[in-house]
């Protein structure tokens, strides 16, 4: 059961950092560069929330279903990466989209990654080891989880907290 947890947790992470990223691609204005690959990414964003889902229920096939996910979503952002000015990261992340581009690019990295273990222990039918260190893996990808939600939200985390301590 927290192999389960575990991985809904991990698609549910992703599933949001890429719809936060899409959410503040298309509020700006209108979007007509790469409108297919920005739709793809939009089916992978769903698979990846049905991914979470559907892992809670069977693990194989919310893997697949994150397998989808990473296939269909990891075109759009493939040629964001080279865009990224990667020199000056630090000062550009609390500017314009860049925060949302970047933790939308390691939410799938760490996604894909998990995914392509999974199912190499799913093909391999290896389960055995699943139990070994599962309260450290859990906490891990809470902890995960907490970072991206913080990384995308810090702004309005710094405001609540700020009109908590001066009450404005």
């Amino acid at each position: 059961m927290k192999q389960k947890i575990l991985s809904a947790v991990i698609y549910a992470t992703t599933a949001l950092a890429l719809a936060q990223f899409l959410d503040d691609l298309y509020a700006g204005e209108p979007v007509t560069d790469h409108l297919g690959l920005i739709y793809l990414a939009i089916a992978g964003t769903i698979l990846f929330a049905a991914a979470c889902i559907l892992s809670l229920f069977t693990l194989r096939v919310g893997v697949v279903c994150g397998l989808g996910g990473g296939i269909l979503s990891w075109p759009g952002f493939a040629i964001a990466i080279p865009r990224i000015p990667w020199g000056s990261v630090v000062s550009i992340f609390p500017y314009s989209n860049w925060r949302y581009v970047l933790t939308a690019i390691l939410a799938l990295v760490v996604s894909s990654a998990y995914t392509v273990n999974r199912l190499r222990v799913l093909l391999r039918g290896r389960n055995d080891l699943e139990g070994r260190n599962m309260g450290l893996k859990l906490a891990g990808t809470l902890f995960y989880a907490a970072g991206i939600f913080v990384l995308t939200h810090w702004r309005s985390i710094w405001e609540w907290l700020f009109r908590l301590r001066y009450g404005n």
